[in-house]
């Protein structure tokens, strides 16, 4: 039996009935959006345009900052639903939610897909943050979000504050900000909940994002071209290859059938989710430890650059924007 047919049968069995999801840029890749990090087709090597000191510069506060223009220019190549649409992996994940399988989906990508793809707000963290919402970079005002877009993807422009004047941007993670109190909250509940993980398109290169499939204690599978974790024998699988190719093999094995979603306009209102106190203890005490182990990494990090712009270094703990 493969292991496509093994994930089916957990699905079939109610084994998985609450299945927390993994993705980056991978899962993307279909609609035409470039990973950061695969060789010559990447984000990161295709920043030449733009004349950055160095390819993460386009995401650093202080860039922004003094040189708005590149991040600009590629937030108006990349904001979400005009040129890009969800991919089938995207609506697959929406046809977990529609049957009542999805407990969690925690994404690392700001291009919006997930959202674009109806999947309920209360089912959805988007970890490194989204383009619907803005604010000052100075003075942290929030700004009229379709007023900023129109200044960035009509005008091509660096939208400003109309209290201090500052830069303002979408509210996207940059180098150097924190990831949002709902994505260490909600992780802390789903943890201890979870009976599969599904990690999806992703290098597991973005902390802390990437400590996920550490620490669940359920069985794992792994969509993607790369083998990036290891594969625990009778517990894990890895189905390797393109996201959407594998999908749609596996929606053939279940029977099911991708619904065409409508693209919603607005966000409802987010819904609080209760707290089950079972583990809580233990995981916060769980987090508290990774807490201290990613301050005190960073900082031996830190001690050997120079950059007064808060430059991060090239290791996994700078990583902090999505789909990277």
């Amino acid at each position: 039996m493969g292991e496509l047919e093994q994930l089916a049968k957990l699905i079939e069995s109610g084994k998985a009935k609450r299945i927390l999801v993994l993705c980056g840029a991978g899962v993307s890749t279909g609609a035409g959006i470039p990973d950061f990090r695969s060789p010559g087709t990447g984000l990161y090597d295709n920043l030449q345009k733009y004349g950055l000191p160095y390819p993460e510069a386009i995401f650093e506060v202080n860039y922004y900052r003094k040189k708005p223009g590149a991040f600009v220019s590629l937030a108006h190549e990349l904001w979400p639903g005009i040129k890009f649409q969800p991919t089938l992996t995207h609506r697959f994940l929406k046809l977990l939610s529609d049957k009542g399988l999805l407990l969690r989906i925690y994404s690392q990508n700001i291009d919006g897909l997930e959202f674009l793809a109806g999947i309920p707000d209360d089912k959805l963290v988007e970890c490194h943050g989204h383009f619907r919402t803005a604010s000052c970079i100075d003075c942290g005002n929030a700004a009229n979000a379709e007023e900023v877009k129109e200044t960035i993807v009509r005008d091509g422009k660096t939208p400003t504050c109309n209290y201090c004047g500052g830069n303002v941007k979408p509210d996207i993670v940059f180098f150097g900000e924190g990831l949002p109190d709902r994505f260490h909250r909600l992780l802390k509940q789903d943890i201890p909940k979870a009976d599969l993980l599904l990690v999806m398109g992703t290098s597991l290169q973005v902390a802390p994002v990437s400590m996920i499939p550490n620490m669940v204690r359920c069985n794992r599978v792994l969509f993607n071209r790369d083998l990036v974790m290891k594969i625990r024998k009778g517990r894990d699988m890895f189905v390797p290859g393109n996201c959407d190719a594998n999908i749609q093999k596996f929606l053939d094995i279940l029977g099911w059938t991708i619904v065409p979603t409508t693209t919603p306009t607005d966000k409802t209102e987010e819904k609080e989710e209760s707290t089950d106190n079972g583990d809580e203890e233990n995981i916060e005490k769980l987090f508290a430890k990774i807490e201290i182990n990613a301050v005190e990494k960073q900082g031996q990090k830190n001690s050997g650059t120079s950059s007064s712009s808060g430059k991060k270094d090239e290791g996994k703990e700078k990583e902090k924007v999505a789909r990277k």
